[in-house]
């Protein structure tokens, strides 16, 4: 209590409650005394956003037949970049001390990347992606092939669907369009023709996708 006493009088003033835990426990002053390091805290939440936000950038990327390539390389240097920086840090939490607790608190960190890349990968291979496109615009792209089959001009349009419409060409008993910026070498679309494979004055060859939809290939 002296040294509390003769504390408070250094200090100019009444020794209290923090200045006496203080000096009943001055090792804390000490150049060698151990200190706890606090848990480490990558924001696992964020990584994780971001990760999500890449697959659903890599679906869309992939949702059209050949692809939006310049989306496609886009998401792709993004997960790049993402994948490295998620390796240093993932590194730098296995080598602390005490690496358990701060897996354990930052488990949106390493658990929800690997788990968004393993289920965006199985999507695209299985095609999902341009089902899913596919079937959100099927109302639009049915209601396109009956006015064109009762006779309408199908006009120029921007979009059908969800499809960003390069050029739209056909008749009565079959037409298609071309999807801007697909395919690296060559174009995609979409035809439509009830009676077997197109047959449209265009060049290119066709893939049978649904009913009367097929994958026109230009290239």
């Amino acid at each position: 209590m002296e040294f509390c006493t003769i504390r408070a009088h250094r200090l100019g003033g009444i020794a209290t409650g923090e200045s006496y835990d203080h000096a009943v426990d001055p090792t804390s002053d000490l150049p060698g005394a151990p200190r706890r390091r606090a848990p480490m805290n990558v924001g696992g939440g964020t990584w994780g956003m971001f990760a999500v936000w890449l697959g659903l950038g890599a679906m869309y990327a992939t949702s059209v037949p050949g692809w939006h390539f310049l989306w496609l390389m886009l998401v792709g240097v993004g997960w790049l970049l993402f994948g490295v920086g998620w390796l240093i840090v993932l590194g730098v939490l296995l080598v602390r001390r005490g690496r358990l607790a701060a897996l354990r608190r930052n488990w949106p960190f390493w658990a929800v990347p690997p788990l968004v890349v393993v289920l965006v990968g199985s999507l695209i291979y299985v095609g999902a992606p341009v089902r899913i496109r596919f079937e959100l615009s099927r109302s639009s792209l049915d209601h396109l092939a009956k006015t064109v089959a009762e006779g309408t001009p199908p006009g120029k349009r921007r979009w059908v669907g969800l499809y960003p419409v390069e050029y739209l060409e056909g008749s009565r008993k079959a037409f298609g369009f071309m999807i801007e910026d697909t395919g690296f070498f060559g174009s995609y679309g979409l035809a439509w023709s009830p009676d077997g494979e197109p047959d449209i004055d265009a060049p290119g060859h066709y893939s049978h996708f649904d009913g009367p939809w097929y994958i026109w290939i230009d290239d």
